[in-house]
């Protein structure tokens, strides 16, 4: 396994607990506010390493984009639930859902470019 692949296996593990914690939330669990934080994992995980080393190529940035966008509609959510509307607010994680169908299907073609 080489560098890359290890990178975007680590950045994968991340998305899937994001989405975990999402779901986690919106059934009644505790937001973990430092997680979804600009000082949480996949945030310091692009800046340290995302950025820095792939910086360069092109899917990297649409990721950060779909990552920036995956944590915009997670607190959209999580604001609806705190209203009370939580419905509303489960219904949205087909959005989630699409949203990390993006992800990892980025994250994949990524890997496969420099895996190689």
């Amino acid at each position: 396994m080489n560098q890359a692949q290890v990178d975007f296996q680590q950045l994968r593990i991340k998305h899937i607990l994001f989405k975990s914690k999402v779901r986690s939330v919106l059934y009644g669990g505790t937001l973990d506010a430092t997680f979804f934080s600009s000082s949480g994992p996949i945030n310091i995980w692009f800046n340290s390493v995302g950025l820095s080393r792939y910086r360069n190529v092109a899917e990297m940035l649409e990721l950060k984009q779909v990552q920036q966008e995956l944590s915009t509609t997670a607190d959209s959510l999580f604001a609806l639930y705190e209203r009370g509307k939580i419905d509303e607010a489960q219904n949205g994680l087909a959005k989630i859902e699409k949203l990390s169908g993006q992800f990892l299907a980025l994250l994949s073609k990524l890997e496969g470019k420099l895996a190689a």
